[in-house]
């Protein structure tokens, strides 16, 4: 889909390979303060992984379109998280917000895999304020950080989940995910579609019949 903001557009396409109804979660919301975008995955697998992720996105959705502050919106995330009926439950996060008037973005990164930036034909993982996951965040003083990052035309940002970066073939090797993003990236030329489609792909190759935990991708470009 393509979500406008008042002076940009950015495309998020999104593919999940799930195995179960389980934690993944992941949104994308035009807001105030620009496009926003969330992805996590709850600790845990079944109901209630997917109901704590079902409360996530519901309180998440509530905030984005009234907190101007990403860490603010973490940490009232994490707030909802540790004072539910199953406090040692924890999410891993990363909220993006990309703005309307700059050609930047900015995140926060709470336990969850770093985001990987497609530009020029090669594939870079931008440098985190990392933090714990949300539900754990009273390990760090009960606070995060925002990295903001430039994000210009032809860019790409790619999300994901640990069962793509701790995806491992019969052998007990790991996925090259940097390799194979920038194979597909190529390859895909303009269409982000075909990107994700391509990635997909050699991630069922690697795979084979040994996926071990569900699987989300996010792409988002302007």
């Amino acid at each position: 889909m393509i979500l406008p903001g008042l002076a940009c557009q950015l495309r998020v396409t999104a593919r999940a390979m799930p195995l179960q109804a389980g934690g993944d979660i992941h949104d994308a919301l035009v807001t105030p303060f620009g496009v926003r975008l969330l992805i996590g995955d709850v600790m845990g697998t079944g109901a209630p992984a997917h109901e704590t992720g079902r409360q996530v996105v519901a309180a998440w959705r509530e905030l984005a379109v009234a907190e101007p502050s990403l860490p603010g919106i973490a940490v009232r995330l994490h707030t909802l998280i540790s004072r539910s009926a199953d406090p040692e439950r924890f999410v891993t996060a990363l909220l993006a917000t990309f703005g309307c008037c700059t050609s930047g973005f900015e995140f926060v990164c709470c336990g969850h895999p770093p985001p990987l930036l497609l530009r020029g034909g090669s594939a870079s993982f931008p440098e985190t304020f990392p933090a714990p996951p949300l539900g754990l965040l009273d390990l760090a003083d009960g606070w995060c950080a925002a990295v903001t990052m430039p994000f210009g035309a032809g860019d790409r940002l790619l999300l994901y989940t640990d069962g793509v970066s701790e995806a491992r073939d019969g052998s007990g090797a790991y996925f090259g995910l940097n390799e194979a993003a920038v194979a597909a990236s190529l390859a895909g030329g303009e269409s982000d579609d075909d990107v994700l489609d391509l990635l997909v792909a050699a991630l069922h190759a690697h795979l084979g019949t040994g996926q071990a935990d569900d699987i989300l991708l996010l792409m988002a470009s302007r």
